[in-house]
């Protein structure tokens, strides 16, 4: 019989959806969808029972000011509105000392089939992250990302079910131990501009897109017009079955669609520019492309909430007759805002 890839679907990076240890978005040769925050079985046949959870005191972390690695500032296309009518200028407008709290919802869906097998595998995450921005001048912003709480589970065809929260206070399963860590902790110190396009970033430089867009918003320099676009690039590499790697290429299309009471809607769309014909290479992106909207409130300055979905399948990705399903929803809405005062340790100029 042959043996199932890794499947466990993206849900359970998204709480962790900035950060990565496998650079260039590279995923292992003949791989499909894999988790950042998830072992491979290879790694977990090891593990007979659930690990402690690290004492608080672990986690603190010490007084430091990150290094900020300067990141190439990506190039916009912009284009006009064939509609005409009047513009509206898009600007990030945060300051020192605000925090943002969002909570996200990833639900998803696997269903492979190779050969007579069949294995669906579900997952869900439930997080809570915050932007604490603790510096902002002559339009440069600088936030840390924190994730506060997770509620996770995930089955995989008839196996029990694993669930995870934060909340309760118990040991985490080693399949959700990245995950546990992460709690409390600065993932990224990031810095963007007034487009929203990330400058700087205390995390490796380019992490992976992972198919929902960047950390922000992408926002065009020009005031735009209902019917107005933008395009973003992006890239990640892939494995070739003979080993060696490829780079593919992806688009982010962004379409104003409305501007109602001081807040604009606007679509989002991927779309692939580098052409794939083997069914492999395809299973390797098909957690990249996702369809939905962004709401960005013009007068605070900022996305206050996010909605995609992913509706892929491939044929064939593992011989004739198999076949990848992936569906997923991803939802993210801002729920508070409030002050705080930044530490003088990651006060910048």
């Amino acid at each position: 019989m042959l043996r199932f890839m890794n499947l466990t679907p993206l849900c359970l990076i998204a709480t962790i959806c900035f950060t990565s240890s496998s650079v260039d978005g590279q995923q292992p040769a003949g791989s499909g969808l894999k988790s950042l925050l998830v072992r491979d079985a290879a790694d977990q046949s090891s593990a007979s029972g659930k690990v402690p959870a690290k004492p608080a005191s672990m986690k603190e972390e010490k007084p430091s000011t990150p290094k900020l690695n300067p990141v190439e500032r990506k190039t916009i296309k912009e284009n006009a509105s064939a509609e005409g009518g009047e513009t509206h200028l898009l600007r990030y407008k945060f300051t020192a000392g605000t925090r943002v709290v969002s909570e996200v919802t990833h639900l998803a869906k696997t269903n492979t089939k190779i050969d007579v097998t069949e294995e669906d595998a579900n997952s869900r995450t439930v997080s809570q992250k915050t932007w604490d921005f603790v510096s902002a001048e002559k339009g440069k912003m600088t936030f840390e990302y924190r994730i506060t709480s997770i509620d996770m589970s995930q089955r995989k065809g008839s196996a029990e079910e694993l669930r995870y929260s934060s909340k309760d206070g118990e040991a985490p399963h080693p399949q959700f131990q990245s995950a546990a860590d992460s709690i409390g902790r600065v993932i990224s110190t990031v810095t963007i501009d007034e487009q929203g396009l990330i400058i700087a970033r205390s995390d490796e430089i380019n992490p992976p897109s992972l198919g929902m867009g960047d950390i922000t918003l992408p926002l065009p320099e020009k005031a735009v017009a209902i019917g107005g676009s933008w395009e973003c690039p992006r890239e990640m590499r892939i494995r070739r079955e003979d080993g060696s790697q490829k780079v593919v290429r992806f688009r982010e299309l962004y379409k104003l669609d409305k501007v109602s009471l001081g807040v604009a809607t606007v679509s989002v769309r991927s779309e692939m520019i580098t052409i794939i014909t083997d069914p492999k290479e395809e299973a390797q992106v098909l957690q990249q492309l996702s369809n939905g909207t962004v709401r960005f409130d013009m007068e605070a300055g900022r996305m206050i909430a996010k909605d995609l979905t992913w509706d892929k399948r491939v044929i064939d990705f593992a011989g004739p007759g198999s076949s990848m399903e992936y569906n997923s929803r991803l939802s993210e809405e801002v729920t508070k805002t409030e002050s705080f005062t930044p530490p003088s340790r990651t006060a910048r100029k």
